[in-house]
């Protein structure tokens, strides 16, 4: 993605709140760039450590999005961070972010937050987890299957069929409409005969 459109995906989110403004962002590494308002502040005059932590954080958590497989997410779980010095109000802080690892169930990158004369203000380290992608409930029926049909597949299949029958009839018990009753009563036979099919299936090959 390039930076407007990650940039917009902020919009109403802490990021936004914050004032991140994205200045680099790509699978090698994602810069970033704040302007310290007082209300970022503890006491007059010094953002806060969490506003700090926060930024760094936003900065990581694209870095991974960049490069996670299609469909995946990610969240943090675990973070570390250093304090050097403060960063003042009404300056500017920089973030620049670099994975560490970026493996196939976590990565881990790591931010410094600098101010305009180059000080560092504070070095944080962050692991993400990546969550894969959901499965749809055929998906997950396919996946059953992934390793070739066995006689405990055919047998749970068979007993998917028997219970889509039963359900069939029980949902054509309270249709009022004649032709929508019949409709549901032959899908209820057409499961009955693939249960059937597979249930010899497995007779003949237990």
């Amino acid at each position: 993605m390039d930076l407007e459109t990650i940039q917009q995906t902020t919009k109403g989110l802490l990021p936004e709140t914050l004032g991140v403004r994205f200045t680099r962002t790509d699978p090698d590494g994602v810069e970033a760039e704040l302007f310290v308002r007082e209300e970022l502040c503890t006491t007059p005059g010094v953002m806060h450590g969490g506003a700090i932590m926060a930024f760094a954080d936003t900065l990581g958590a694209y870095g991974t999005v960049l490069n996670l497989p299609p469909g995946a997410g990610t969240t943090t779980i675990e973070s570390k961070t250093n304090f050097f010095s403060k960063a003042p109000s009404q300056a500017k802080v920089m973030g620049a972010c670099a994975p560490l690892h970026k493996g196939r169930r976590t990565q881990v990158w790591q931010t410094r937050v600098t101010r305009e004369d180059g000080r560092l203000v504070a070095l944080v380290s962050q692991t993400q987890i990546v969550l894969p992608r959901e499965l749809s409930a055929e998906e997950q029926m396919g996946a059953l299957f992934a390793d070739g049909e066995t006689v405990d597949h055919q047998a749970l299949l068979s007993r998917l069929e028997r219970t889509g029958g039963a359900l069939y009839r029980a949902w054509a018990e309270h249709e009022r409409d004649a032709a929508d009753k019949a409709a549901l009563l032959a899908a209820a036979d057409r499961e009955d005969e693939n249960a059937a099919v597979l249930e010899a299936l497995v007779a003949k090959r237990s």
